[in-house]
């Protein structure tokens, strides 16, 4: 009842007061001033308790902030609900109470979800404290109307869902609506050493039977930047951060079963251990952080989604390892940092064949390195200059190689090695800033070192309607090529850009040298580009016609060789996408190549070119109303080229359940055929040493299926389960000679020899991670897992998907078994319990 929450009169005399939260009264605001508005905070004379009714002795002194306005849809139209938010701090924590006020309490959404899943299916508050004030970085937090947190750490743009902070929250309906209460301690996030506190501030509420978000201080979509927009709070006085110095001890134990060869079960297929170890944070002052994780462990980490890769370049796989996902924002701002490189495969696990005596073969050859440590600090001052180092170390791996007489000995393919980032990045006026980034990897044993830096600058102009961004790398690699000692690389870019209105453009211009090489710690497909291009988009925020809000867009691609100078390929491509009044989406696109593409890569000889001929591509996808219990997003896409009589197809189905507001269920679906998928397939040397490129015309043939499932108890515990199954086949039919022009000539019966010798490929993965996690205490939690892992590699074609799944499951199998305990320690909350 709303006796419980507030008697009558207190209610009365708040709303009263409440103008004063933002500077003006409430029934003559305008549209100048709903956007950032001021509030006045008061310290809490008892602190609250978290129980989801806002106690009058504690929060009547607060004058709330109202009148939130639409953010998506109808921007900036004031929300079709009521919404007060009440703001308090004291020496330890800021406290937000807010009631959300709404006239069918019965339809608010409340489906249960993952920490930091997002909204899901279910209303939400937040709020975002922006506490240096410098309208560029902000903390979010938010909760769910079931209890369901989640906390974004926002910087320059960017969004850092992996940040994790310790808080606290409640959550209560009622029949006027519901009501969530936060307690943010000062060691959940920084703020400046002063006296007198100013931060910016905004709060956020989702009714998601009506998919509306609105904010207190207005956000206008039109407009580049979230946290720029914001309002600000004043009168927070007195406070200091607390020592920050936290522990997260951890204690694991599995078991792992992997079949040997003959598939039969024994008792040495069976492995198993137990380990230990800490993660420590601790407050250097009140702006910097040391985060250092000891003795790690990742052995729950989410499992990758591989697949059949027949490109020259290197596949990218998301980091899913916690400690490298969250608080790397700005180690990764410059887009030099791949954390993936630290405990991967050792720089010399290819060359040990190269290293065989006679009679001798290779016994073990690890497939990637130990992370021995990992530390990290960052923080930024008061004059908003960020300050980032992280550091990590890998230790030495070997290969073991055997004779015919049964020796082994040891081949190094990876020394002690030290990864290292250090990053300055100084917030300039109008949401602008400038980044210096170094990346340095130091190898002993004498392999080679590898340094990069660079330097990134924006420039915004007074309005934040158009925007400059240019910058520079120089990659050395030391000791790699002995002929020339160092290899120096380098790359810049520049664009400039219309970033706010409905009509926006902007041209973009990139250079990489072909010397230029970071992937030592970061990740680069190709480098020996020079890449022109310019785009335009008119994009209707408000509703048209049928439309609740329609983007439209139309770019121009061009690009070369940076070394010879030599053209590449030209690009056009358009776009649109709309979402119509039921909340149901549409998009489609459209990309011409007129010319024909000099590929300089496919035949991985340079300079050898394949010529490819002029295409047309073209997608098409819909999306439906997430709210429903049944939704799903289906997605199609054709190719075409002619010279080669060359096209492809695909499709995606994915159907989503939502059963009730405990489980959920995802499954998606994709298939895709590639006819006539000309490509490298092998080269070789003649009699006379000339080299012959042979090019395999094959059919691809990909299935994926995932199944995404979660079960959530309640707001701290649920099962979750990922499973994917993924199937690609290329069945080769022809072979040609890639002749010195580019084009294909049929290949010769000498040539039938060697191509004789390439296979099919009939590629199988299939995953399966199961995951029940309780949170049973702020930043404590039990993990239990469950991991399948199966991958086969054949030369022979399976057409039928059961035979092929029969085939799968039959080889052998890796299954995995764990428990994890983490447990959280405040320095704070000990100090008190034992001087207690």
């Amino acid at each position: 009842m709303l006796t419980k929450l507030f008697p009558f009169a207190l209610l009365l005399g708040l709303y009263a007061g409440g103008a004063m939260a933002h500077g003006t009264d409430d029934a003559t605001e305008t549209e100048t001033n709903k956007s950032s508005k001021t509030a006045k905070v008061m310290r809490a004379q008892v602190a609250p308790v978290l129980d989801g009714f806002l106690e009058p002795e504690v929060w009547q002194h607060v004058n709330p902030a109202r009148n939130f306005y639409r953010y998506d849809p109808l921007n900036g139209k004031p929300s079709s609900q009521q919404t007060e938010v009440y703001m308090l701090y004291d020496n330890d924590a800021v406290y937000i109470g807010a009631i959300l006020y709404d006239t069918a309490p019965d339809s608010v959404l409340t489906q249960l979800g993952q920490r930091d899943s997002g909204e899901n299916n279910s209303d939400m508050f937040g709020v975002y404290l922006d506490t240096y004030n410098d309208k560029q970085n902000a903390f979010a937090f938010l909760v769910s109307a079931a209890g369901v947190q989640t906390d974004i750490k926002h910087a320059q743009g960017s969004e850092d869902w992996n940040w994790d902070a310790v808080w606290e929250s409640s959550v209560r309906t009622h029949d006027q609506g519901w009501t969530v209460e936060m307690r943010i301690p000062y060691s959940a996030i920084r703020f400046p050493e002063a006296e007198v506190q100013t931060w910016g501030v905004n709060y956020m509420r989702v009714i998601r039977r009506n998919r509306e978000k609105s904010f207190w201080s207005h956000v206008d979509n039109s407009v580049s930047g979230l946290i720029n927009q914001a309002g600000r709070v004043i009168g927070i006085e007195g406070v200091k951060a607390p020592v920050r110095l936290q522990f997260m001890p951890y204690v694991s134990g599995y078991v792992n079963h992997y079949p040997n060869k003959t598939g039969e079960t024994d008792a040495k297929d069976f492995s198993h251990s137990i380990n230990g170890g800490m993660d420590v944070k601790y407050g250097i002052n009140d702006a910097f952080t040391l985060d250092v994780t000891l003795i790690p462990d990742f052995g729950q980490t989410q499992s990758d989604n591989q697949v059949l890769n027949l490109g020259p370049f290197e596949v990218k796989y998301s980091e899913n390892r916690q400690f490298f996902t969250e608080g790397t924002e700005l180690f990764n701002k410059a887009g030099l940092f791949y954390s993936r490189r630290i405990g991967a495969a050792p720089v010399g696990r290819g060359q040990v064949k190269d290293q065989l005596g006679e009679g001798e073969e290779i016994t073990r050859n690890p497939v990637e390195t130990q992370l021995l440590n990992a530390a990290k600090v960052s923080g930024r001052t008061r004059r908003g200059l960020g300050i980032g180092l992280f550091n990590a170390f890998t230790g030495t791996t070997h290969a073991t190689v055997q004779d015919s007489l049964g020796n082994t000995r040891q081949v190094l393919t990876d020394p002690f090695t030290n990864y290292n980032v250090f990053v300055l990045d100084q917030t300039l006026p109008r949401n602008s800033y400038v980044t210096f980034t170094n990346t340095n990897v130091t190898r002993a044993s004498g392999f080679y070192d590898a340094n990069v830096t660079g330097l990134r600058l924006r420039l915004a102009d007074k309005n934040n309607m158009f925007a400059l961004t240019t910058g520079g790398n120089l990659s050395q690699l030391y000791g790699k090529d002995e002929a020339n000692g160092v290899k120096l690389g380098h790359q810049y870019s520049v664009n400039l850009s219309k970033i706010s209105g409905n009509l926006r453009y902007g041209i973009n211009h990139s250079v990489e040298s072909d010397t230029y090489d970071i992937n030592d710690l970061g990740f680069l497909s190709n480098n020996n580009e020079v890449y022109t291009s310019a785009n335009i988009s008119y994009n209707f925020y408000q509703p048209v016609w049928k439309f609740l809000s329609w983007n439209n867009s139309f770019s121009v691609g061009h690009s070369m060789l940076y070394d010879p100078n030599k053209f590449i390929a030209m690009d056009l491509s358009a776009s649109s996408s709309v979402r119509f009044h039921n909340f149901n989406s549409l998009w489609g696109g459209i990309t011409v190549r007129p010319g024909e593409r000099y590929n300089y890569f496919e035949a991985r000889t340079f300079p050898q070119v394949f010529v490819q001929p002029p295409a047309i591509n073209s997608n098409l996808g819909f999306s439906s109303d997430y709210r429903r219990r049944f939704a799903f997003d289906a997605t199609t896409n054709f190719w075409r080229s002619r010279r080669y009589d060359q096209n492809s197809w695909s499709f995606g189905f994915t159907p989503r359940f939502r059963v009730n507001d405990k489980l959920s269920i995802v499954n998606g679906n994709s298939y895709s055929i590639d006819k006539r998928n000309i490509g490298f397939a092998s080269k070789y040397e003649d009699a006379a040493q000339n080299t012959h490129i042979l090019f395999g015309d094959r059919t691809l043939t990909t299935v994926s299926t995932t199944i995404s499932s979660a079960y959530i108890f309640n707001e701290r515990s649920g099962l979750t389960l990922n499973m994917r199954h993924y199937w690609s086949r290329a069945a080769y039919k022809e072979f040609f000679e890639l002749t010195k022009q580019g084009l294909l000539q049929p290949a010769s019966a000498e040539q039938g020899i060697y191509a004789s010798a390439i296979n099919d490929i009939n590629y199988n993965t299939l995953t399966m991670d199961l995951v029940y996690s309780w949170r049973f205490a702020p930043g404590s939690e039990l993990r239990v897992v469950w991991k399948n892992f199966i991958e086969d590699r054949a030369s022979t074609i399976e057409n039928r998907y059961f035979d092929n799944m029969s085939n799968t499951f039959a080889v052998p199998q890796n299954n995995n078994f764990s428990v994890k305990l983490l447990y959280f320690i405040d320095y704070i909350a000990l100090k008190n319990v034992l001087s207690a």
